[in-house]
């Protein structure tokens, strides 16, 4: 089974969830420290507590139907360009993350309002408390709700997370000597093409059951895909090569394409090493010397210095 990695937190998740601790600590120095500056009778609470929890679930209901809508949109409209791909998946799966955190902040203003309308007779010491929680999650979830409405409605998302991707990959690259980018596309160009060629001839054998590719992913991931099942390269080449592919994606898209001379020096070396043994399984069973050499050959990148 195919292992995936777990999404860190958003910005937005994260400020969602810790203004659901600061607002639980405002409310106690409310109770504590601050005289209530109005005294509600029975039917203005009964009215606060049904308005706010009934529009509340409205917006979110509209918001959750207006996400739906926008996911299938925002994949028609990226997917004709698998450079893209990444920051689609991206993307997706934070505004999903951003979406939970506040369906919970919407449920627990449900909730603490359904509390303090079926309380409201027993006028319980921490009554005061469930008011003012009430009135402090609505406002939080509702500014929630619009923050993540002006989110998805962004013309700008797309190329802010490419950018974001493309500086985090440069963060993660060694700085030497600078290289050539052209140079760096064209073998980088010649690696995938050849990864392609590979896997579509493994493909082609019957060595891969083609059903584990239904799903649709650019085709240089589902290739990758094919050479791990058939353990022409391994797990941590594999995830090299897909950091390089995005590290493309995000000069592709970009206004810097200044790059590292050491990554191009990698990207040849993994081209050569994969065409090698490309070119002994065209010519030859992989069954004899020639092949197990040429498979020795690709392992040695990730394992020749012991840091890889």
């Amino acid at each position: 089974m195919e292992k995936t990695k777990r999404q860190p937190l958003g910005v937005f998740t994260k400020a969602i969830l810790i203004s659901l601790l600061c607002v639980t600590a405002l409310n106690i120095i409310l109770i504590f420290f601050i005289k209530p500056l109005f005294a509600l009778n029975e039917n203005q609470l009964l009215y606060l507590f049904s308005s706010m929890a009934q529009i509340i679930g409205g917006v979110f209901g509209l918001t959750l139907t207006a996400y739906v809508f926008f996911v299938d949109k925002f994949k028609e409209s990226t997917q004709g360009d698998d450079t893209y791909y990444d920051a689609t998946l991206a993307l997706l799966r934070r505004f999903f993350q951003t979406l939970v955190t506040i369906a919970i902040s919407c449920g627990l203003t449900i909730l603490m309002c359904i509390l303090g309308i079926t309380a409201l007779h027993n006028w319980i010491t921490v009554y005061p408390f469930i008011i003012n929680q009430c009135v402090l999650l609505f406002g939080l979830s509702l500014i929630s709700v619009l923050t993540f409405g002006g989110m998805l409605l962004d013309p700008d998302k797309l190329d802010k997370e490419v950018k974001r991707q493309l500086h985090h990959a440069v963060a993660n690259t060694v700085t030497d000597k600078a290289g050539d980018f052209t140079e760096f596309l064209k073998y980088y160009n010649l690696l995938q093409e050849v990864i392609i060629n590979f896997a579509k001839s493994l493909v082609y054998n019957k060595e891969v059951n083609i059903f584990e590719l239904r799903q649709y992913k650019p085709q240089i991931i589902q290739s990758l895909r094919v050479l791990a099942i058939k353990e022409v390269i391994n797990g941590t080449l594999r995830e090299e090569i897909d950091n390089l592919r995005m590290y493309r994606n995000g000069l592709v898209h970009g206004i810097n394409f200044s790059i590292s001379q050491s990554v191009i020096d990698r990207v040849v070396g993994i081209y050569n090493a994969i065409e090698n043994a490309y070119e002994v399984y065209k010519t030859n069973p992989h069954d004899g010397e020639k092949w197990d050499d040429a498979i020795r050959q690709v392992y040695s990148l990730t394992h020749s210095d012991g840091t890889k």
